[in-house]
């Protein structure tokens, strides 16, 4: 048997995100889908262009962040959001995001901080939809290299149909 998973996007511009924290919700509460959260990016915009070394060999990464927020798959009650950020700015972004103002809330836990795979963090249970899709925005500025709108998209891949 084959399971079908509805899109859909959300176009918002934060803080006005009670829709995206909705979808996320609903994810959370079935234990399947998830929200992917990307910037909207001026059309006329160069991008940043990659500093140092990496510059030299050139930089194939996308100048723009996404952020993609998974519930658990468990529905256990102690599991908490898993929150991927891919960026384009290399190793050691959570150190780089601190050094910009941007802390990993308390109880948030640095599963991976990959240059190429991105960020990993596992949220705890307790973590507000709002609270987790706040914190992907200001990470997602703070490592964007392309010229941001201040809007932004949400992917939400809704739970399966069966």
């Amino acid at each position: 048997m084959s399971t079908r998973r509805r899109t859909r996007t959300i176009e918002f511009t934060p803080p006005d995100d009670g829709a995206v924290a909705d979808a996320l919700a609903a994810a959370r509460a079935a234990g399947s889908g998830w929200v992917n959260l990307l910037p909207g990016i001026r059309e006329d915009a160069e991008p940043e262009p990659p500093a140092g070394l990496f510059a030299f060999f050139g930089n194939r990464a996308p100048p723009v962040t996404m952020a993609t927020i998974l519930p658990s798959r468990t529905r256990r009650p102690d599991d908490g959001l898993s929150v991927g950020l891919m960026h384009p700015t290399g190793a050691k972004a959570v150190a780089r995001l601190a050094a910009l103002g941007v802390f990993l809330p308390q109880g948030w836990v640095v599963r991976q901080d990959h240059p190429r795979r991105g960020i990993v963090l596992q949220a705890p249970a307790d973590v507000a939809e709002a609270d987790v899709i706040a914190w992907c925005i200001s990470a997602g500025t703070a490592l964007c290299r392309a010229a941001m709108t201040g809007e932004w998209r949400a992917v939400v891949y809704e739970p399966s149909e069966r």
